[in-house]
């Protein structure tokens, strides 16, 4: 039978704590009715939890304002060092973005989204919405189709069931059908490709990390489009992504 308790009573609570501090994360730093008009909790209500993690040390609060606690610091960094290639990818991050002269991530897939988890900048990368932790849907994107080009077809068919395929530029996939029939192509050739399927005028490439047979995630290398075109992002950037994961996969073999 399925469990509803989550509709009502102390789990709703439990809850309503998160979408608290999530919305707090979102507003940096906020009053009682800026945190209220957020979340659509009654101001008498909020206080209460704002209070409760006030005393656990989860929040501050400075003057009318309150703002995430260090503590977060610290389960944050708990969360990462327990992910697989957390710390292990980064030299290889860091040289891919020095001889690119873009910006190179590492993500993962989490509940159906894209992670974000660590990056590099080359000397040439520009600045996007992109943070550490931040999620993103995962077909819209070179690191998203990499990794699910390699998940089980039931898994990319629940995926697409729970968060849709929303359009994010007039060159995002939407269809279900060729969403799948570019997944099929991106693991023949063995990296996937974003062209202005995110963000307009960006272009990405990207690999997966795939060890015995599991996918772990994708490194991806992105840039505005008046780089990344021809030649170099045909044939050069998927050469010099798909030997970095490469390199990867037989370390964590034979280590």
């Amino acid at each position: 039978m399925e469990d509803t308790r989550g509709d009502s009573g102390p789990l709703k609570s439990v809850r309503r704590l998160f979408d608290v501090v999530e919305a707090i994360e979102a507003l940096q730093e906020a009053t009682l009715t800026e945190i209220a008009d957020e979340t659509g909790i009654a101001t008498s209500t909020l206080y209460e939890y704002l209070k409760t993690l006030e005393g656990v040390q989860y929040i501050i609060k400075e003057d009318r304002e309150y703002r995430l606690g260090s503590k977060f610091v610290r389960l944050g960094t708990s969360s990462k060092q327990v992910i697989p290639l957390t710390g292990v990818v980064t030299p290889y991050l860091e040289r891919l973005a020095e001889d690119t002269g873009e910006t190179v991530w590492f993500l993962i897939e989490e509940y159906g989204l894209g992670v974000y988890l660590e990056h590099a900048a080359g000397d040439q990368s520009i600045k996007t919405a992109h943070s550490i932790g931040g999620q993103s849907h995962l077909h819209c994107h070179a690191g998203g189709k990499a990794i699910l080009a390699h998940l089980p077809a039931d898994r990319v068919n629940k995926i697409i069931n729970t968060h849709g395929l929303p359009a994010m530029t007039e060159n995002t996939i939407t269809s279900r059908s060729r969403l799948l029939e570019e997944l099929e192509q991106i693991r023949d050739q063995g990296y996937a490709q974003n062209d202005s399927e995110q963000l307009e005028g960006t272009r990405a490439v990207s690999s997966p990390i795939v060890i015995e047979g599991e996918v772990f995630g994708a490194i991806s290398i992105g840039g505005p489009e008046h780089r990344l075109h021809g030649e170099w992002f045909e044939e050069e950037l998927p050469n010099q992504v798909r030997s970095v994961t490469n390199e990867i996969r037989l370390d964590r073999l034979y280590s």
